[in-house]
């Protein structure tokens, strides 16, 4: 019964799977640039792109956001991301940083993600590989690309001409997003002073856990990522668990942590397991159960509402 039940999940999984690496091909053409270009604006070719959603119709229609695609060097690469900026925000931009899910093309961020919102600009990394230079390692160097990244801000405000806030700065991950998170702020203590709020949503917190629930998961890491099923594989988990660093968070940093209930690709107990290391360690963490949601929240457009009211709050 319960092999026949995980056999149609997977099937399912697989199916999903296929789609969203079709649209993240078609979204990867938005990040196209000539050899001579590192920034281009992109907001009419957002407005009629297939993946962008009428939110982000409604708020280009109305001349509330700017789009841009952009490359920065990272470790000798150049990496693409991209930038929404709200047009009618006079003085300093509050900055949401938009770490990734997916890997190399799968699940590639679609410019319109997470953007219409009234007062935000949003920055996202699509990481090394993919439409970028490199091969992705999967929490490995390209971690390096975030940090990188926020190095990178300076040189963006004097390309674009404008300021971001210096203090209202937030990182929101997105399934693969939330382990990369922390290990960023692991790996460089020092971005926790300039990040104001943190949020996990459907977070990849626990490898041990995805590699023995999901087998196309576990095939993915063993054939493209350096993972191996002996005790290197084990250094490989440990160097990638989110739940290993909290020791190195301050206890000054908010944190949120999201879920849905029908998340097939990351199961509860990971944001569980995650939730009480927290709050044993003394942390400041808020914690989101949406019944019903799916994998990143997509199905529960309710839900972005609440993660930017919690990020407003003080």
């Amino acid at each position: 019964m319960q092999q026949d039940l995980n056999k149609k999940i997977n099937e399912k999984l697989n199916k999903e799977s296929e789609e969203l690496l079709q649209m993240s091909k078609e979204t990867a053409k938005l990040y196209t640039l000539n050899s001579n270009e590192t920034l281009k604006e992109i907001t009419q070719d957002l407005l009629v792109h297939p993946n962008t959603s009428d939110l982000v119709r409604t708020a280009i229609s109305k001349h509330h956001h700017k789009y841009y695609v952009f490359s920065y060097p990272s470790d000798g690469l150049m990496i693409k991301g991209y930038i929404s900026l709200p047009e009618k925000i006079h003085g300093p931009l509050p900055l949401i940083i938009l770490l990734r899910g997916g890997n190399r093309l799968f699940v590639l961020p679609h410019p319109g993600e997470l953007t219409a919102q009234d007062g935000y600009s949003v920055i996202a990394t699509t990481n090394r590989g993919g439409v970028s230079e490199g091969e992705d390692e999967f929490g490995g160097d390209d971690v390096n690309d975030s940090k990188n990244l926020m190095d990178f801000l300076p040189a963006l405000e004097k390309k674009l001409n404008i300021l971001f806030h210096t203090t209202d700065k937030y990182m929101v991950g997105f399934s693969r997003g939330g382990m990369q998170l922390f290990l960023l702020l692991e790996r460089y203590p020092d971005l926790q002073n300039k990040i104001k709020k943190i949020a996990s949503i459907s977070g990849l917190l626990n490898l041990t856990y995805a590699l023995k629930d999901r087998p196309d998961f576990k095939k993915t890491m063993l054939e493209d990522f350096g993972f191996t099923d002996d005790d290197n594989g084990k250094l490989w988990v440990a160097k990638r668990q989110p739940i290993n660093y909290i020791s190195r968070l301050s206890k000054n940093l908010p944190i949120l942590i999201a879920q849905g209930t029908e998340d097939t690709r990351v199961c509860l107990k990971q944001g569980y397991d995650m939730l009480n290391a927290l709050q044993n360690a003394g942390h400041n963490v808020t914690y989101i159960e949406i019944e019903g949601g799916n994998h990143m929240l997509t199905n529960t457009p309710c839900f972005i509402p609440t993660l930017m009211d919690w990020l407003r709050l003080i």
